[in-house]
């Protein structure tokens, strides 16, 4: 601004400054130039940021992709540019966008299409098993590959209490390869699917380090314990990239979701890779985590291949380590453990102690190998046994390495945990520790543990009280796999989670847990068990700008009232990706 020659003249340098300070305000004071315009505000919102320093705002101002300021609406209106879009949230209520720290997306959504479904409650016999795969035989060619879904644990919840046979399935399916799903870590094949896998007479393991179990003749009786690396089950690489593109985005955002830890067969990273390049930001954030065989097996050396392209956005798109199983899952029995599961099935493994997948000695090599790329290590460990080999592994890479790293259980505690395990558990976390828990499992597997385990281990699973207090901070995770569809809600999973409502009525009611620390295991501490915590979980300056606009307040219902909660609106990066009708 230029001061008239017949002012100047007349004003002293001190009087000057004052002047020009009066005009700019006058003309200028009302205008936000001082301030950054954003691309998009929120405004008028009861929002939960999980910042540890300004715990709730009514505002965010979002600029390429991310918070630039988190306020009241006076301050959040102060972005306000020529370019802002300001979205009006009519005093909804908001939380950083949810996590799931633990799932198998691409599977989910093949299941989903694909297999002949036969869940329970849906399917709730074995006889109506058997006639949803007859159904679907009727228009099949021969040769090809039939897979059928039956939820985990189907043995206890079948009214004939037990699974589809060899035989039934040969019956119906004389010229199909056959694989009945019981959950994901079982199942049972047909002669013509046992004759492809190469599981013949005397035969008790394949090239892959799926189990297969014998009758006293040395006969395979049809079961299939993990089986994940042997049995050929896959979708089409188109469909594998559509799935990526689209449809996991569709079904996890209606949930709420704006990032998912996707597991993902190896075999499958190269489609994934392609899609990061092809569609630059999807509506979903993928962390991925890659597994090539369920012992440990056949990774590279060298993790260099298993990148992300160097055209991926990094924001969308993270390699950040690998899986392995050490065990399969006490819901199917075959959750490895130190005493031998109750009764005797035709289905339990030799020993009836479970399935021992990863040895202690594989577990060592496989956690080293993911420290030694700077890669996370996870350790599938459902038993008791189990665990204390995925914890010594650990152990193993922390007192004979530079571990850096961070080191995951996945599935702690759900099924067992001993004080001790806790214990070294809460040692073990500053050296990196972090665990997966999967909560909504309390409303579907408790009454079979009880009837697998005994009251005794099976009151020892779930706590997620004890877990918290001993500062572990659980990442909880969906682990959908097509299996139970209803497990992509975090609502019912966070009400089981503080009611303590189980399939058997309230369980351990003493491990109940805050609502507050419910948003938290979906949020805040999933993003910190992947190294993510600076830039998601959480509302604030310099994070992702995610987040999920609920029905209702969740801090203001009753607890019971938890499982009704559902998602208005999903963002992700200041995008609203998808809105409830």
């Amino acid at each position: 601004m230029r001061v008239p020659f017949v002012m100047r003249k007349y004003l002293k340098p001190p009087h000057l400054a004052t002047l020009i300070m009066i005009l700019f305000i006058t003309f200028f004071g009302s205008q936000t130039y001082a301030k950054e315009q954003a691309d998009v505000i929120f405004i008028n919102g009861q929002i939960e940021t999980l910042n540890n320093t300004q715990s709730h705002a009514n505002a965010v101002a979002i600029k390429n992709e991310k918070f630039i300021a988190v306020g009241p609406n006076k301050k959040i209106k102060a972005y306000i540019g020529s370019g802002t879009k300001v979205i009006d949230l009519n005093q909804q209520f908001v939380v950083p966008g949810l996590i799931d720290g633990h799932t198998h997306p691409m599977e989910t959504i093949w299941m989903k299409e694909d297999w002949v479904d036969a869940r329970y409650p849906g399917t709730p016999s074995v006889k109506q098993a058997l006639q949803n795969l007859a159904d679907r035989i009727k228009v099949t060619p021969k040769d090809q590959w039939v897979y059928v879904a039956c939820v985990s644990a189907s043995e206890n919840k079948f009214v004939e209490k037990r699974v589809p046979t060899k035989s039934e399935l040969d019956l119906i399916a004389p010229n199909n390869p056959v694989v009945v799903a019981n959950g994901t870590h079982m199942a049972i094949a047909n002669s013509v699917a046992l004759e492809k896998l190469g599981a013949t007479k005397g035969i008790t393991k394949l090239p892959h380090g799926s189990g297969v179990l014998l009758d006293k003749d040395g006969n395979p009786t049809g079961v299939i314990t993990d089986g994940q690396g042997d049995i050929p089950a896959a979708p089409k690489s188109t469909e594998i990239a559509r799935y990526y593109s689209t449809e996991i985005a569709k079904l996890w955002n209606q949930n709420g979701f704006t990032s998912v830890l996707a597991i993902t067969p190896v075999g499958a990273l190269p489609v994934l890779q392609a899609v990061s390049k092809s569609v630059a930001k999807p509506n979903i954030r993928y962390s991925v985590s890659v597994w090539a065989e369920p012992n440990g097996q056949g990774l590279p050396k060298d993790f260099s291949s298993l990148e992300m392209p160097k055209e991926a956005d990094a924001a969308y798109y993270r390699f950040f380590g690998v899986k392995a199983w050490v065990d399969g899952e006490n819901d199917c029995r075959t959750g490895f453990m130190y005493e031998t599961y109750v009764g005797n099935l035709d289905t339990d493994p030799p020993g009836n102690k479970g399935t021992l997948v990863t040895t202690e000695s594989n577990a060592n090599a496989f956690a080293k190998l993911a420290n030694r790329n700077q890669k996370i290590a996870m350790l599938h460990c459902s038993g008791d046994a189990a665990t204390d080999i995925g914890l010594n592994a650990y152990q193993h890479v922390i007192n004979t390495t530079h571990a850096t790293t961070i080191k995951r259980i996945e599935h702690f505690g759900m099924f067992q945990l001993s004080e001790q395990q806790l214990q070294r558990a809460k040692k073990m976390k500053k050296d990196g520790l972090h665990i997966s828990v999967q909560p909504i499992w309390l409303l579907e597997l408790v009454n079979a543990d009880y009837e697998n385990m005994g009251a005794q281990r099976t009151e020892t699973g779930f706590k997620f009280q004890s877990m918290i207090k001993a500062g572990l901070e659980p990442a909880a995770g969906t682990d959908m796999t097509g299996i139970y569809l209803g497990n992509i809600d975090p609502f019912k999973a966070m009400y089981a989670s503080v009611t303590r409502q189980s399939d058997k009525g309230i369980f351990e009611p003493q491990e109940a847990i805050s609502v507050l620390d419910a948003l938290k295991m979906w949020t805040i501490w999933p993003a910190k068990a992947v190294g993510e915590e600076k830039v998601k979980g959480s509302i604030e300056v310099g994070k992702y700008a995610d987040m999920a606009v609920l029905s209702k307040n969740i801090f203001q219902i009753a607890k019971e009232s938890l499982k009704d909660v559902q998602v208005n609106k999903t963002i992700v990066g200041g995008r609203i990706i998808y809105e409830r009708q």
